[in-house]
């Protein structure tokens, strides 16, 4: 072997390590090859694979002789389902050695259909979890009548808000009763609906109404309802509260509305409650206690006292009568409100009572195992409309989080699939499983009323398949006869948004329940749990896409294997601080996602509340009273508190089925404030394995990179998100196909991009529009959003060089372009669906128009490229015609003739950087020299800031770059002035900020609290040229796949930087320090791969081919 020593250090199956639950047809191998230190120019020359089943082999590929060692697709015999097969991989390099190694997968189910299930049922609650404080969208009713036929009565909610009830929990420094009522009132030849909010604003007061309307229909404004014939009848009072807003009904007809005039057009909605505002606010007001109301002088009787839910399938979730409550139980008012002629009767007062019951559902059941065989494997396939955690004879069957994840569920549920036969022990084995909301139901995205979106219930998937040493197979899947459900554990209440609530006094049954032995004779049966087509509906009328219709259809059965959400990262507090008496604050000093742990010290019994934040109040006049303490603005509806009643002793909180975007941990109600090391906070991603990284010589650049990183970690919690914190925490498109390529120097993301291009061909209408949000669906942004699913695909492919990217989203990118034909593009004619997104939140404002059509350019021209790589020669030629003449319109409408300036569609002036950033990266200025000029004019005329938002910045400097002013691009990438990229980390950022200026310590965070959020990767996408051109590494696109490196250092004004960045292939890294006037480049290239180093950029001649290994030169 020449004294050289290439091994295998892993192999991959569908880029994961030993697989199990595959439902790849045809999977594809890969491997990582390494060598001893200081050993170099080692290559594959030839490869073979052999995949067995037990004595059989299914593949043999033979020697075959190619360089390639990642994404080898399988061309075997057909894999059968939930079957284990043995992999070698053989591999001989360019020195004559040889390297071996093996590793397995195991098959899934291979059968999306259901079933494949084997008769396994989806099982659930038979009653519904309420938790009052945290419930914000529902429909309040009661039928009654006062005696007489006149008076005042009516309905309360919102009652007894904790928050409202301690100065310290809410912005407004309320404390005291806290209330909303809205009555009836019947006096002589007057009816009108009297509406009063007490305790929610300064100006509230008990003694005079909210608002006033007269009973009659909102909508003619003239049917009366209330009349003297039908005065003393018993009548309904409904009342649908949609977060921050409520409207009115009598007698089913709709009494009290608005007409609101908003960001998103004008529509019909209810009256604002919220004194702090509609959109994007803290919300008010939330379900709390519910009860009845009769005013002076009058007798009411009420016959019942229900709420439901607004969203299909709006069930009923509290019904009091006097009879009882829903789940048979004794009514909660029954101990307040005497019972006449089978009615409720209050007289000249009013009552309320909290109507929560239930906590999140728990499941369990026996498996047999038989005892007269040897069991050889067991295996369970499970998933979740919501989300599980499954514990078999009391132990955790893994370490995930947040199982099974998002998907757009009504096209496909993903499934686990967990070896368990080490768990399982001959005669009974229990096994429990706990369900949350999830991703499923509860609150969901920006929009207030897509309460509880894909369902009002969680429910379970499961089977469990024991396979015998003599052949033998059983199967225990679930069902309504084996299954028990508990609805009083620990977990009273889980919600992303909302927090979590957990009574340890409740613990041991959850400790035990999936004991063989746990006796759960009191247990009731679950329900078959089905789903409800809901329709699609707008709340964002002129301006956005309308929500899409779920479940038209049944799902798919996918076995998920990859991008687990894990703990990645752990932080203790560094600092504490007492706000109010009882009232600690702990400061991380590192904004994070997920959740903390908690040890505490307190007698049985104490509420522990716990609050989140990203930022505290600054010392400025406007902030007064606040300074210090939480800014809880910017999370809306997202109220992110967490609940811990204490069992007694010392004892550690760890929410399970939620978590938060923060940096600040608001801990109140102890005696014993936990000390610093005794708060930790765990960082949640499904980026597991991080291998971009960037260090120098300045200190501000080193945090701006570490942002970067961190911002990445915590928005890719199962999909990519936006941000972690807010009510929002969704994949926009945009945002996604912005980072893309940043975020693949960072980490191994093939599957993950993969699944959430998956969801956007999901939500393709049948006209072939692609979403702005995947999943779900929903948004506004158009073709800058929905661009993403070719950008990605390409730029997936360019990465890891796997055809089969291009080859499954194909079809659906034909189908959008053929929607875009009818769009209005190229030309001014455009069609609402394209917009209306332009360069978001930057500085300087870039004309729309130029920058669809831009990207529309971008569009046909990744197509001819996507498809002369697919071999699809007429489809290559027609999406070159199409982008010759987008350019050919681009030029002649965009770009002034005389200046060479861009321009408006009207001919006015543009000139902005995003204009030739986009124009120059996106390949559509013809004259690039002349729109080159104009973008370092421009960025020197504006002295080196950013003047761009989301879509410009990532590719600014590297445009600069290119254009040969790599020298304003440092200067620009080392700016600390409003806006760069490093002002923020002047101003204390640990992450990437939406905004340039999200915060600033002379203006706080300028009038902008709610729409503000601290985590957004989005401006962090240069990142990329740091790497690129600070670094120096880059991609050949010439050769998709990263198997060929570029490598083009520029250093910057700095002493020394290094890094390192990911490949299919291995970490690259590189890294340089100035000597003198001269500069000492090192670089380490992966085994198997070859680079090109251009030591002189400014002379393209001046290169030296590498081969793997450690190499130092001299520039």
């Amino acid at each position: 072997m020449g004294g050289y020593q290439m091994k295998i250090e892993r192999i991959l199956i569908e880029d994961q390590m030993a697989p199990i639950g595959l439902d790849e047809k045809k999977p594809a191998f890969s491997w990582l090859l390494t060598a001893e230190e200081g050993e170099q120019n080692l290559m594959q020359s030839a490869c073979r694979i052999v995949v067995r089943t037990g004595e059989d082999t299914v593949w043999d590929s033979g020697k075959m002789e190619t360089g390639v060692s990642t994404g080898i697709g399988y061309e075997g015999e057909a894999l059968q389902p939930c079957t284990k097969y043995e992999v070698k991989a053989e591999v001989w390099d360019n020195h004559g050695g040889k390297a071996e190694a093996e590793s397995s997968f195991e098959t899934g189910l291979m059968d999306s259909l259901y079933a494949a299930w084997e008769g396994a049922e989806w099982i659930g609650a038979p009653h519904a979890t309420v938790c009052a404080e945290n419930r914000g969208v529902f429909t309040i009713e009661s039928e009654f009548r006062m005696e007489g036929g006149k008076g005042e009565a009516g309905i309360v909610f919102g009652a007894n808000d904790f928050r409202l009830n301690d100065h310290t929990k809410n912005e407004l420094g309320m404390e005291g009763e806290n209330y909303i009522r809205y009555a009836v009132c019947l006096e002589e030849g007057d009816a009108r609906l009297e509406i009063y909010r007490v305790g929610y604003a300064p100006e509230d007061t008990a003694e005079k109404p909210f608002a006033v309307t007269k009973l009659v229909n909102w909508k003619e404004k003239t049917q009366e309802i209330l009349t003297p014939e039908n005065a003393d009848a018993f009548h309904k009072l409904t009342v649908e509260v949609d977060g921050n807003v409520a409207y009115a009904y009598v007698d089913g007809i709709l009494v009290d509305a608005i007409e609101e005039h908003g960001f998103f057009g004008t529509k019909v909605s209810g009256r604002q409650l919220n004194p702090r505002g509609n959109n994007d606010v803290l919300p008010y007001p939330r379900l709390n206690e519910i009860g009845f109301y009769a005013g002076k002088g009058t007798t009411g009787y009420f016959k019942n006292l229900t709420v439901r839910n607004v969203r299909k399938p709006s069930a009923e979730i509290v019904r009091e009568t006097p009879e009882g409550r829903l789940d048979g139980g004794k009514s909660i008012f029954a101990d307040q409100i005497p019972v006449e002629n089978g009615y409720f009767k209050v007289e000249d007062s009013q009552i309320t009572a909290d109507p929560s019951h239930h906590s999140i559902p728990m499941l369990r059941s026996c498996i047999s195992c038989q005892k007269e065989k040897k069991l050889a494997s067991a295996r369970l396939y499970i998933t979740a409309r919501g989300i599980y955690d499954c514990r078999i004879n009391g132990q955790e069957i893994t370490e995930d989080l947040l199982r099974p994840g998002l998907t757009q569920y009504d096209h496909r549920m993903n499934y686990q699939t967990y070896d368990i036969t080490g768990l399982m022990k001959p005669g009974r084995n229990g096994i429990g499983v706990t369900l949350a909301s999830g991703w499923w139901s509860e609150a969901q995205t920006f929009v207030v009323k897509n309460f509880n979106y894909f369902g009002d219930k969680e429910s379970l998937l499961a089977k469990v398949v024991m396979k015998y040493e003599d052949g033998s197979r059983e199967v225990f899947g679930t069902n309504t006869e084996d299954w028990k459900y508990f609805g009083e554990g620990p977990y009273l209440f889980s919600s992303y948004f909302a927090g979590e609530q957990y009574d340890a006094r409740r613990a041991e049954v959850y400790e035990t329940y999936s004991l063989p032995e746990f006796d759960d004779s009191t247990w009731e049966k679950p329900v078959v749990v089905d789903t409800v087509m809901i329709e699609e509906f707008c709340t964002m009328p002129g301006f956005g896409r309308s929500w899409p219709a779920v479940h038209e259809q049944k799902p798919e059965y996918i076995g998920e294997y990859d991008a687990p959400v894990r703990i990645v990262d752990r932080r203790t507090a560094k600092t504490r601080k007492e706000l109010f008496p009882g009232v600690y604050l702990y400061d991380l000093e590192q904004e994070m996602a997920g959740v903390p742990r908690i040890t505490l010290h307190e007698k049985a019994g104490t509420k522990i509340i716990i609050r989140y934040a990203e930022v505290l109040y600054p010392d400025l006049p406007e902030y007064a009273g606040k300074e210090g303490t939480m800014m809880l603005e910017n999370y809306r509806d997202a109220t992110s508190t967490d609940v811990y009643i204490c069992r007694g002793g010392e004892e550690v909180f760890q929410p399970k089925f939620t978590f938060h975007g923060y940096r600040y941990i608001e801990i109140s109600g102890v005696e014993h404030a936990p000390e610093l090391e005794e708060v930790e906070s765990l960082q949640y991603s499904s980026v597991t394995g991080f291998h971009g990284s960037l260090t120098s010589s300045h200190k501000l650049l080193n945090r701006f990179a570490e942002n970067v990183s961190w911002s990445q970690k915590c928005n890719f919690i199962n999909i990519p998100t936006d941000c972690p914190q807010r009510n929002e925490r969704m994949g926009w498109a945009g945002d996604t196909h912005i980072f893309c390529h940043t975020a693949l120097n960072n980490s191994s993301l093939k599957k993950f991009y993969e699944r959430n291009l998956q969801a956007m061909c999901d939500l393709q209408t049948p006209e072939g529009q692609y979403p702005e949000i995947a999943p779900v669906g929903g948004g506004f942004g158009g073709i800058t959003y929905e661009c993403a699913s070719i950008f990605m695909a390409w730029e997936l492919y360019e990465q890891y060089g796997d055809i089969r990217t291009l080859e499954k989203f194909y079809p659906g990118m034909q189908k959008y372009m053929d929607y875009m034909k009818d769009k209005g593009l190229p030309g001014t004619k455009v069609n609402p669906a394209i917009g209306p997104l332009g360069d978001w939140l930057a500085p300087e404002e870039t004309d729309l128009l130029l920058l669809w059509n831009a990207f529309y350019y971008k569009e046909a021209d990744l197509m001819s490229r996507i498809a002369g790589a697919l071999g699809r020669t007429e489809e290559q030629h027609q999406y070159e015609a199409l982008a010759a003449k987008v350019k050919k319109f681009w030029n002649e409408t965009f770009v002034l003739p005389d200046s060479g300036k861009t321009c408006n569609a009207d001919g006015t002036l543009c000139d902005t950087q995003c204009s030739y950033a986009i124009a120059l990266s996106y390949g559509v200025a013809e004259d690039r020299k002349r729109i080159g000029e104009h973008l370092i004019r421009k960025t020197r005329a504006i002295g080196y800031t950013v003047g761009t938002g989301f879509f410009g910045t990532g590719i600014l400097n590297q445009m600069l770059t290119e254009q040969g002013a790599v020298e304003d691009a440092w200067k620009m990438m080392l700016q600390t002035a409003f806006p760069s990229w490093l002002y923020p980390v002047t101003q204390g950022a640990t992450t990437i900020w939406e905004h340039w200026d999200s915060y600033t310590k002379e203006k706080g965070f300028g009038g902008q609290n709610a729409m503000n959020s601290f985590n957004h990767y989005s401006l962090g996408s240069v990142l990329s040229w740091l790497y690129h051109t600070g670094l120096g590494i880059q991609r050949d696109e010439t050769k998709p796949g990263y198997q060929h490196i570029l490598l083009k250092p520029q250093p910057g004004p700095l002493e020394f930087m290094k890094g390192s960045v990911d490949s299919p292939y291995g970490v690259i890294s590189a890294g340089w320090e100035r000597k003198g006037d001269k500069i000492e480049y090192q670089v380490t290239i992966p085994v198997n791969t070859t680079a090109t180093l251009f030591k002189n950029t400014e002379d393209p001649a001046d290169t030296v081919e590498l081969g793997s290994g450690t190499y130092t030169f001299m520039l």
